[in-house]
C-alpha cells in the first residue's frame, strides 16, 4: 500500500470510529468479512436474457473485493441481463483477471490500452473525444464515459459503478430499458453544494444536472448526443482541479437525450438502507459504510 493509499484508509477508520461510531465492525467486516467471498466456489453470475443490453463497470486492483460484492449482489436481485463487460483501469493484474472470470465467465474484461488500439480509426471521427480520451490520462473517469459506447454495440448500455450495492429488484431500471429511457441516480456526493462542473467562460453545469449522479447510468445508444458530448468537452475547463472527479457524470447529464432521475428514495446515496432500498451507492465521502452497513446485509445471502 502506497503513501496516498494508506493516508485514504487512515481517514476511513478515523471516519468509521468518530462519524460513525462502528470503527471496530469497520475493519473486521473490511479485513476479514469482504475478503471471504473470494472462497466462494461458485459462479455468480445469471444468464444473458437480453441480446439488446450491454453491462458496463470500471474498476481497478484497489477495488477488486468491492466489485465482486457489489456485482454479485447485483446478479441476486436483477431480473434483466446482458453482457457484462468489466473495464480496467489499467491496474488489473492477471490473477485479478482470472478472479473475475471464476465469478463472471461470460464478462469481457477491457484494457484501456487495447481499447484506444482498436477503436482508434472510430475516435479519429470525432477529434474532441479522441484528443481528451488520448491526451488527458489523469482523468480516468473518462474510460466510464467514452469507452463504453464504443466498445459495444448493443442497443442498451447500462453503467454501474463497484460502490453499489444491490439490495431489491431494480423494476425501474428494467422498465426503463424497454421504454427507451436515459436514466440517473440522483443526489448529491457529499454535503453541500451540487456536483458541479465549470466551463472556460466561468460558467458552471446547470444545477439540475450537476444532482445527478452516474453510479448508474442507463441510455439508449441512440440516446447518446456525440454532438452534445463534442459541445461538452470545447466548453470544459481541463485547468480546473474541481473539475476532475466529476467530469464523466456531467457528460452524462450534459449529452443524454431522454434523461429522467431515479427515484431518490430507492436508489440512495444519502439514506440509511431500509426495505424499499434497491441499491445504496456508497460513494467516496461515505465509504466505510459499504462495509459497516452494506455487507451487514448482505453477508449471509453469500457465506451461508
Amino acid at each position: 500500500m502506497n503513501f496516498k493509499k494508506l493516508k485514504l484508509e487512515l481517514f476511513y477508520i478515523r471516519k468509521a470510529f468518530l462519524k460513525y461510531k462502528e470503527g471496530f465492525k469497520y475493519l473486521a467486516n473490511k479485513y476479514f468479512l469482504a475478503p471471504k467471498i473470494l472462497k466462494l466456489n461458485k459462479i455468480l453470475e445469471k444468464p444473458i436474457n437480453n441480446d439488446d443490453l450491454s453491462i458496463h463497470v470500471l474498476t481497478s486492483y484497489r477495488d477488486l473485493i468491492m466489485l465482486i460484492w457489489a456485482l454479485g449482489s447485483f446478479y441476486q436481485t436483477a431480473e434483466t441481463i446482458g453482457q457484462l463487460f468489466i473495464h480496467s483501469d489499467g491496474s488489473l493484474t492477471d490473477s485479478d483477471k482470472k478472479i473475475i472470470k471464476r465469478f463472471f465467465p461470460s464478462a469481457i474484461v477491457v484494457e484501456p490500452k487495447d481499447f484506444l488500439a482498436e477503436k482508434f480509426f472510430e475516435l479519429e471521427k470525432y477529434p474532441a473525444l479522441k484528443k481528451i480520451r488520448t491526451g488527458y490520462p489523469d482523468f480516468f473517469l473518462l474510460k466510464k464515459l467514452i469507452d463504453p459506447y464504443f466498445v459495444s454495440e448493443k442497443k442498451v448500455h447500462l453503467i454501474i459503478d463497484s460502490d453499489l450495492l444491490w439490495f431489491n429488484q431494480p423494476t425501474e431500471i428494467e422498465e426503463g430499458i424497454k421504454e427507451g429511457k436515459s436514466l440517473m441516480i440522483q443526489g448529491l456526493v457529499g454535503e453541500g453544494e451540487p456536483n458541479y462542473v465549470y466551463f472556460k467562460d466561468g460558467s458552471k453545469l446547470d444545477e439540475k444536472l450537476a444532482n445527478l449522479n452516474s453510479g448508474i447510468v442507463l441510455y439508449q445508444k441512440e440516446n447518446f448526443d456525440l454532438g452534445k458530448l463534442t459541445e461538452y468537452f470545447e466548453k470544459f475547463d481541463l485547468d480546473n482541479p474541481k473539475n476532475k472527479h466529476f467530469i464523466e457524470q456531467a457528460g452524462y447529464a450534459y449529452c443524454l437525450k431522454e434523461l429522467v432521475g431515479l427515484p431518490p428514495s430507492k436508489y440512495q446515496i444519502q439514506d440509511s438502507v431500509n426495505k424499499d432500498t434497491v441499491i445504496r451507492h456508497y460513494t467516496s465521502p461515505k465509504r466505510p459504510l459499504f462495509y459497516i452497513e452494506g455487507l451487514g446485509f448482505l453477508k449471509n445471502k453469500f457465506l451461508n
